[in-house]
């Protein structure tokens, strides 16, 4: 079982990406406000971190390596429409719109290399 955040500022894909997660097993919580990720990071210290790379008006490359610095051993996940920009390439990246048993596959392999280490 693994804890899984998502932040996005689309609540069906928020409720969609949870309810997924928590068939499967797994703790999951989400955010639809960029300013509420550290509150909610700090009580739920997720395994793998899901986030809408345009969600709020901030850099979210950067805004995650501060939050990398706070929680070393999350893992995040990028995810968006558009193609990636080069500064996220080499990033992990779920491209919308998705196939949730994708989505799933990948975040269930993500957590089983993790226990694997």
């Amino acid at each position: 079982m693994g804890r899984i955040f998502i932040v996005d500022d689309n609540k069906g894909v928020c409720s969609l990406l949870k309810e997924l997660f928590t068939m499967e097993g797994h703790l999951a919580k989400t955010c639809s406000e960029i300013e509420k990720v550290h509150e909610k990071l700090e009580s739920f210290k997720p395994d793998v971190s899901i986030f809408d790379i345009h969600i709020g008006k901030c850099d979210v490359l950067e805004f995650t390596k501060t939050l990398k610095m706070r929680h070393p051993d999350m893992e995040i996940i990028f995810m968006s429409a558009d193609d990636p920009d080069e500064c996220f390439k080499g990033q992990r990246f779920i491209k919308k719109p998705f196939d949730i048993f994708k989505v799933k596959e990948y975040v269930n392999k993500i957590l089983l290399e993790r226990v694997a280490v």
